[in-house]
């Protein structure tokens, strides 16, 4: 599985196998809630940010692994050093280069997401590039699970959001076990994340358009 590691929060009623969402009583609605309103996994993660938010975003897209060195030093020690992070390679091409694609691209939203099976033989099922919100929240072929990512920039805050939703029993079980096998860095490595994107943001300056690249 291609799920970065880290601390999560369980979507979860009573029922393990309901999962939840709360794109109701936010007071501005985002497309990660088109892509994926309901979830078994979520995680959260923000900061402060002083800039524009299209330069913000242009920074999510192409922050380096040389612009997060704790990040880079985590993801080589979790793969054991079978996966190399070239320090100028974008950290956005640990996705895409997975069969990951970009559901939506804004001015202060930007949004990933893959659909992975669960199945060591076959993990990830790529996802063709212009691939809607809509066709990926549709997908509901059991032994698999969607994962959605996005990055946001809204009102001086810069966000990110991890949400999980398990397609079958079975799957959410041995997803559920997996999760708490990547819950040891709990929160760290995204908040290295958007402290890259902030750091990088600021050197390149604000009078810049939205990410183009992906």
């Amino acid at each position: 599985m291609i799920l970065v590691p880290g601390g999560g929060e369980p979507g979860r009623t009573s029922d393990d196998d309901d999962p939840t969402g709360d794109e109701m009583s936010r007071p501005e609605s985002m497309m990660l809630d088109e892509a994926l309103p309901r979830w078994h996994r979520r995680e959260r993660h923000r900061l402060p940010v002083d800039l524009p938010a299209p330069a913000v975003m242009r920074a999510a897209a192409e922050v380096t692994w040389a612009e997060v060195p704790l990040f880079r030093a985590v993801m080589t020690a979790t793969g054991l050093g079978r996966t190399r992070f070239p320090a100028d390679a974008p950290v956005l091409d640990l996705f895409l280069g997975n069969g990951f694609t970009v559901l939506h691209r804004g001015e202060d939203e930007l949004l990933v997401g893959g659909i992975e099976r669960v199945s060591r033989q076959r993990p990830v099922m790529p996802l063709a590039p212009g691939t809607t919100p809509e066709v990926f929240r549709a997908f509901e072929a059991p032994g698999h699970l969607k994962l959605a990512v996005n990055f946001r920039c809204v009102g001086g805050v810069l966000s990110t959001e991890t949400r999980v939703y398990v397609t079958d029993r079975r799957s959410r079980w041995l997803f559920g076990a997996y999760w708490l096998v990547i819950r040891a860095g709990s929160g760290f490595i995204r908040r290295v994340w958007l402290r890259g994107i902030r750091s990088r943001a600021a050197r390149t300056g604000p009078d810049i358009g939205p990410a183009s690249r992906v």
